[in-house]
C-alpha cells in the first residue's frame, strides 16, 4: 500500500493541492475531540483513511477583509478545493479501484442555517489536525507551519488502510491573543483553561451581517494570525497599505 499512498500523494499535488496529509479513521476514536456521531467510520462504515488537502490564501488579498477582493479569493479557493478533491476521489475510485469520495469544503447551503446549528457533518480542521497538517489554535482554525491559518482545506475519504502521517508535535499557536483582541464581535473568550471558548452563534451572526452587506467572510482571526512561513515574504512592510484596505473595501459591494 506504500505505492498506492505515493500515487495518491503525487496525484493530489499534480491536481494543485499544496499540502497533502493522511490519517487513519482510528484517530477519531484514539483521541476523541467530537461526539462519535461525527467520526467518519460511524458515518461511512467502510472508511479507513482520510486524505486531507489544502491550498494557501494570499495574504495581501486576505488583508483587505471584509471586502469583495477577499470574498472572491474565498469563493475561488473553495471551488478549487472541491474540484481538486472530486478529481482525486475519481482517480482513486476509477483508476485505483478503491472506495473513495470527497466531503465538500463547505457543508451548508446558506450561512443562516448555521444560526440554528453551527456545525458541519464533518470537520476538515479536525481531520487536518489528525493528519499532522497542523494544530488547532485559540482561534479554532487549523494552523499550519507553512501558511498559518491562511489555508482552505478539504478531505477525501477512502476505504483502504494507508500508513498515516505523523501528527504535528509542536503546538503552533503561540498564544499571542491577537485573534481574541481583533475579533470585531468578541466571539472568543479566554477562560484560562486552554484554548479559547468560541461563541459560534455570535461569529455566524456577524457573517450573516457581512453577507447582507455583500462582502464576506470576516477572516480577521485567520488573516492577522502571526503564525506561518508565508508572512516572511512581507516582513518589515505592509502587505496592503491602510489606504489600500479602505480602497478595496469601497468597491464591488
Amino acid at each position: 500500500m506504500k505505492q498506492l499512498k505515493a500515487d495518491i500523494y503525487h496525484k493530489a499535488k499534480e491536481l494543485g493541492a499544496e499540502l497533502v496529509r493522511f490519517c487513519s479513521v482510528d484517530s477519531w476514536e484514539n483521541e476523541p475531540i467530537q461526539d462519535p456521531a461525527f467520526w467518519p467510520q460511524n458515518i461511512w462504515p467502510w472508511a479507513k483513511t482520510v486524505v486531507v488537502l489544502a491550498i494557501p490564501l494570499f495574504y495581501p488579498m486576505a488583508s483587505t477583509a471584509p471586502s469583495m477582493v477577499y470574498q472572491e479569493q474565498y469563493d475561488t479557493s473553495n471551488r478549487i478545493m472541491d474540484d481538486t478533491a472530486y478529481k482525486l476521489a475519481k482517480y482513486i475510485m476509477v483508476e485505483k479501484k478503491q472506495r473513495a469520495f470527497f466531503f465538500p469544503r463547505d457543508g451548508y447551503d446558506d450561512i443562516r442555517v448555521l444560526l440554528k446549528n453551527p456545525s458541519a457533518a464533518f470537520s476538515h480542521v479536525i481531520a487536518g489536525y489528525y493528519a499532522g497538517m497542523g494544530t488547532i489554535g485559540n482561534s479554532h482554525n487549523l494552523l499550519t507551519k507553512e501558511f498559518g491559518p491562511r489555508v482552505r482545506i478539504v478531505s477525501v475519504i477512502i476505504g483502504t488502510e494507508l500508513e498515516p502521517d505523523a501528527k504535528c508535535e509542536q503546538d503552533l499557536c503561540i498564544n499571542c491573543g491577537k485573534c481574541l483582541r481583533l475579533c470585531p464581535v468578541n466571539c472568543l473568550t479566554d477562560n484560562g483553561t486552554g484554548r479559547y471558548t468560541m461563541d459560534k452563534i455570535k461569529c455566524t451572526q456577524h457573517h450573516v451581517d457581512l453577507v447582507d452587506r455583500h462582502h464576506w467572510p470576516c477572516g480577521y482571526c485567520a488573516t492577522f494570525c502571526p503564525v506561518g512561513e508565508d508572512l516572511a515574504l512581507y516582513k518589515g512592510m505592509d502587505a496592503v497599505s491602510p489606504v489600500g484596505i479602505q480602497h478595496c473595501q469601497s468597491y464591488g459591494s
